[in-house]
């Protein structure tokens, strides 16, 4: 089985939004591959220290909503960006490199 998207949403209106991939307990991150109970779990601990009474939902998003802004627009609290319209990689496309 492969990794899935899953979207890390506090409830109410803390901060604190955080799209991972997972499979069973494994999880990918920005940071590295860690175990999901490892990385859920610090995750509370560190926005406890912030916000007192931050809970979160975990919602399974399809791979489309990754890359598509449109669709991500669909749930609610959710608004990602497109790869097209990242600066670094506009930049890479349009500018030759020294």
């Amino acid at each position: 089985m492969g990794f899935s998207a899953l979207w890390i949403k506090p409830r109410g209106q803390y901060c604190g939004n955080h799209i991972i991939v997972a499979r069973e307990d494994v999880a990918f991150d920005y940071h590295r591959y860690s175990r999901l109970p490892v990385l859920l779990s610090h995750m509370e601990r560190k926005a406890k220290r912030w916000w007192r009474g931050w809970q979160t939902d975990h919602i399974s998003l399809p791979k489309s909503v990754l890359i598509s802004e449109a669709e991500s627009k669909t749930y609610d609290g959710l608004w990602l960006r497109e790869p097209q319209q990242f600066v670094a990689r506009r930049y890479a496309t349009r500018e030759k490199i020294p």
